[in-house]
């Protein structure tokens, strides 16, 4: 595995460990000495993961503290762009977004610190993106902003979105607990 940080602290990128042969592919997700190295937290508490169509948008969410979160994707199949906006006031990047594409072929995640908002597009059908985070799903600490409200361009006209996530509230509009 190979862990790069990005250019918002505390956002890495990992390229996963693939091995192809005759029968299929092994890859390795999680691996303590390397997460350890890096001083990522990996006492995961909830895994989950999602099946979304071409032109989902799903995002972009966090949980707040005390619930607040270190989150870990994978894509196990399928093609995403995934998204990741810094609310920490304190950062040099507040208010920064990242994009990365994750898909079946390169075999990328990423490991988003807390105080950061995920999303992602799916550009296939049947996209199957695996999560794993340090909290468990708390309902009155989960929130999220707008998709449309911090600059990145999506490209697509009409995507398919949750009622919820067309609803949360604008990047500006959001007072920060970060």
């Amino acid at each position: 595995m190979q862990v790069v940080e990005t250019y918002i602290k505390g956002l890495y990128t990992i390229d996963l460990t693939s091995h192809v042969d005759s029968r299929g592919e092994f890859v390795k997700t999680i691996h303590a000495n390397t997460f350890e190295k890096f001083q990522l937290d990996f006492r995961f508490k909830e895994s989950y993961f999602s099946i979304s169509n071409k032109n989902v948008i799903r995002g972009m969410h966090f949980q707040i503290p005390p619930d607040d979160q270190n989150k870990f994707v994978t894509l196990i199949k399928g093609r995403i762009i995934d998204v990741v906006v810094d609310l920490r006031k304190e950062s040099k990047s507040f208010g920064d977004y990242f994009a990365i594409e994750l898909s079946e072929k390169n075999r990328q995640g990423i490991y988003i610190g807390k105080g950061m908002a995920h999303g992602f597009i799916s550009l296939e059908n049947d996209s199957i993106l695996e999560y794993h985070t340090t909290t468990v799903y708390s309902e009155k600490n989960d929130k999220g902003i707008n998709y449309r409200s911090f600059g990145f361009n999506w490209g697509v006209d009409t995507p398919i979105i949750s009622e919820r996530d067309m609803n949360f509230p604008s990047f500006k509009s959001f007072n920060s607990p970060f």
